[in-house]
């Protein structure tokens, strides 16, 4: 019985602002409302979920997930792994590097969308680099331009990633066996050798669990976009996270953004499994 009085507070925590507010939200997807207090409530059924499919600024928004996904699971782990091999290897500096390495992770993601948006302005630094250094032809409005806007959001969040991924993996390195790593030498294998069967055999729990956390932290990207562009220019680089924001307090749709809040949370269940299901399989494989 005592044990169950320990737990009580941590439920009661995670009932109140987990299971509540997951109710909550399910409840008003199911409804039309403007989110004032007092407004009527009309229950609409499933009618919030069919406008979403159907709605091109969602579709989009799903589309621009992905690419987010995509890119920042093929850059952020692989990068953030040299970067930890390198460090574990205590080159010259390397205290140094390690400390600037993490230094994006510490600021909150809003300061760091605000940093990049204002050197990526049309009269920002990295037009102005560019003019120096005679690649005037490129300069352009990279926040506007439709061609340019997401990849350069893409860009910013793989930057801001990184650091944090590494000290993951540069604390599971530490936990790697020298022994293995000098047997591996007096037999002649070279440190890529090394590197392929001992690092990353090690480290495959690690990998996967960083691959899981940065599809999740991926899909509820927000603070990133809304600082740079709030899902502009017409929409063209909102996330999920975003356009449900505009829906249920921009424009009042409340009932459509609980419906794309509960799909974002349905896909980063569904990703937790099958990223979870794939780490057992490689695993038991091996």
């Amino acid at each position: 019985m005592g044990i169950f009085l320990f737990i009580i507070p941590a439920l009661l925590i995670y009932i109140v602002f987990q299971i509540i507010p997951i109710i909550g939200s399910v409840f008003f997807s199911l409804v039309d409302w403007n989110g004032i207090a007092g407004s009527d409530i009309t229950f609409v059924g499933i009618k919030n979920y069919i406008d979403a499919f159907h709605d091109p600024d969602v579709i989009l928004s799903l589309k621009n997930m992905a690419k987010m996904v995509i890119i920042s699971v093929l850059f952020h782990t692989p990068i953030a792994l040299l970067m930890a091999v390198a460090i574990n290897a205590k080159c010259k500096c390397y205290r140094l590097f390690k400390a600037l390495f993490f230094v994006p992770t510490v600021f909150p993601l809003t300061a760091v969308g605000l940093m990049w948006y204002f050197i990526f302005m049309p009269n920002g630094a990295v037009n102005a680099l560019l003019e120096n250094i005679g690649l005037g032809n490129l300069v352009t409005s990279w926040l506007v331009n439709e061609s340019t806007a997401m990849n350069t959001i893409v860009f910013v969040n793989v930057w801001a990633g990184v650091g944090y991924y590494m000290v993951i993996l540069l604390a599971g390195l530490t936990t790697i066996p020298e022994d293995l790593y000098e047997a591996a030498s007096i037999d002649g294998a070279t440190p890529v050798q090394q590197f392929f069967k001992i690092t990353i055999p090690n480290l495959k729990p690690i990998i996967s669990m960083c691959v899981m956390m940065d599809i999740i932290g991926s899909v509820k990207v927000f603070d990133l976009v809304f600082a740079m562009t709030q899902g502009g220019p017409n929409g063209l680089t909102n996330l999920p996270t975003t356009l449900m924001y505009n829906e249920a307090f921009k424009y009042s749709h409340y009932g459509l953004g609980s419906a794309i809040g509960i799909l974002i949370m349905v896909i980063c269940t569904v990703a937790t499994f099958a990223s979870n299901f794939v780490s057992a399989k490689i695993e038991k494989d091996d």
